[in-house]
């Protein structure tokens, strides 16, 4: 299998060399040694953690870094692919990026893939959409930024899982992709991830999810602390994602605001990540003064050397 060949390559043989576990079959795994000191291993208690420690009276310890689509500047200057495997290494062998956020949609065969567009013309080779083809007919083109890199596949969720288990936290954006329901939380569960992965999509979606299994942890889009109550009833929803245009309307205290509820906040800063390169962090600068706690991003490494500065690394 051609997949399988490129993954023993150099790029990941120290990860293999782990015994990370498949998901061939539902088995009971032992708990994951955590190779940073006094990090969660698992996604529930880092939320409790940080919710116990981050009140009125104690300001924030730590902001947690987010790689949309795995990116990180080093990966975006190396030309490797987003949403792919290579990316993802290059993201955990960074050490500063806490979790990563990826697209998961199904080919026309059912596989679940990690690709963030419906169609496969941007990211590789190829052309058309996803759906339009089985898996096995998408492993004949290579992946892509700005130009090809050889051997490079779209990977599979499961895949994705292999890599990931036991080393770092995962967001999965289902968000319109038409992924169904039950196979998504099966394979969730089948690899042993139900505590190290959250899911992102419509409420109307997410709280299916709960009903399969209340440890699933859903994580929503809210633009008031109102839109958060109305997921009390679902114990895994503790972190909400909130717009980037809040910053614009001079509401600030929102972050705050939710961390009074008990709540956790998630921002998506892609629109500034541009502005970061050129070295102007005022925007970065708002969102970290307003008590954001996850903060998604494309150049992870600039966001991790102001959060240093400002003493929340």
């Amino acid at each position: 299998m051609k997949y399988t060949k490129h993954f023993l390559s150099a790029l990941f043989s120290v990860a293999l060399a782990f015994g990370f576990a498949g998901c061939t079959e539902p088995q009971p795994q032992p708990p994951v040694e955590d190779p940073t000191p006094g990090r969660a291993s698992d996604l529930m208690t880092l939320f409790y953690q940080t919710i116990e420690k981050q009140d009125a009276d104690t300001p924030r310890e730590k902001v947690f870094i987010v790689a949309h689509r795995g990116n990180t500047l080093a990966a975006i200057e190396q030309f490797v692919p987003e949403n792919s495997l290579e990316c993802f290494e290059i993201a955990i062998q960074s050490g500063i990026v806490d979790m990563l956020e990826i697209d998961v949609r199904p080919t026309k065969d059912g596989e679940l893939v990690i690709m963030h567009d419906a169609t496969i013309d941007r990211t590789t080779n190829g052309k058309g959409k996803v759906s339009s083809y089985t898996y096995q007919e998408l492993l004949k083109f290579d992946m892509k930024r700005d130009k090809v890199s050889p051997g490079v596949k779209i990977p599979t969720l499961k895949q994705t899982f292999e890599l990931c288990k036991g080393r770092i936290f995962l967001n999965l954006d289902i968000h319109g992709k038409s992924v169904p329901i039950g196979q998504l939380a099966q394979l969730i569960q089948e690899c042993g991830m139900t505590d190290q992965v959250m899911i992102y999509s419509t409420q109307a979606e997410l709280v299916e999810y709960p009903t399969i299994d209340p440890n699933f942890i859903i994580h929503p889009y809210v633009g008031s602390v109102g839109a958060a109550t109305s997921y009390k009833p679902y114990f895994g929803a503790l972190l909400f994602q909130y717009g980037l245009d809040y910053d614009k309307k001079g509401n600030i205290t929102f972050p705050a605001e939710m961390r009074a509820q008990g709540y956790l906040t998630y921002t998506n800063i892609l629109d500034y990540d541009s502005q970061l390169r050129k070295g102007n962090y005022a925007p970065l600068a708002t969102f970290v003064e307003s008590e954001t706690d996850f903060i998604q991003t494309d150049v992870a490494e600039i966001v991790h050397e102001y959060l240093q500065i400002e003493e929340l690394r």
